[in-house]
């Protein structure tokens, strides 16, 4: 099934970004980071879409497609500890700020280890079309 088109779109957010390494040289994270130490937050929202139910199956965490999500993705997804912990978190509108959080509040983790996990979590759920961006 293709999915909806949108009309190309960029946003524009001017910043001073001197004393920015070679953005080649650097990780997602490290950008996400430095932005917010120079006082700049990226304002998207992020909210699991309603078309996967959570189920415990002999102690796993799956998510099961249904409805018409099965014409798109028939079978289950497992989810480990932190996954399925922001999986929950994402049942209501979420910004990346918060589900760092969540991460660094449970499991102890820095503030970059949580930034990166969140932000790979967030693209392959984008991906897979598993969540809805604001």
């Amino acid at each position: 099934m293709k999915k909806k088109w949108g009309s190309p779109c960029a946003e524009f957010f001017p910043c001073d970004v001197h004393g920015f390494e070679d953005p080649v040289k650097i990780n997602d994270a490290e950008v996400k980071e430095r932005l917010e130490k120079a006082g700049y937050k990226l304002r998207k929202t992020f909210q699991a879409k309603k078309n996967y139910i959570h189920r415990s199956v002999s102690g796993m965490d799956v998510l099961i497609s249904v409805d018409e999500n099965i014409a798109n993705f028939n079978g289950y997804i497992e989810l480990n500890g932190s996954a399925f912990t922001l999986w929950k978190a994402l049942e209501e509108p979420s910004t990346a700020e918060h589900l760092e959080s969540v991460l660094e509040e449970k499991y102890g983790v820095s503030h970059r280890q949580a930034s990166e996990d969140v932000l790979e979590f967030l693209r392959e759920l984008k991906d897979h079309d598993m969540v809805e961006v604001y």
